[in-house]
């Protein structure tokens, strides 16, 4: 399911940029000086099919019913998002200390 250019989802847009975060066009930016010719709309259907397949990770790991939530939906949501990236942050932070205690 695509969004047409400027539609909104019910919870908010996905790319608003909080504290040391980075939008699609940053990314899109370093991607490409890697060597690695991206444009931002490549990026973000990247990040959103990465998101999908947390969603459906949590589904089943909870147990819940496929059927029963819509995955595409909250993939796309911002809080989701956010909250995957938060959840993310602490696991290379703690993987970080673990390499410095080494």
């Amino acid at each position: 399911m695509v969004l047409k250019r400027g539609s909104k989802i019910e919870q908010g847009y996905a790319t608003v940029v909080e504290e040391d975060g980075i939008n699609y066009r940053e990314i899109s930016e370093i991607m490409t000086q890697m060597g690695y010719d991206m444009k931002h709309s490549s990026v973000r259907n990247y990040i959103l099919r990465t998101m999908k397949k947390f969603a459906d990770a949590l589904v089943k790991e909870w147990g819940i019913e496929e059927e029963d939530l819509d995955t595409e939906m909250i993939s796309r949501s911002p809080q989701f998002q956010k909250g995957i990236g938060e959840i993310l942050h602490v696991i290379y932070n703690y993987e970080k200390e673990d390499r410095e205690n080494v």
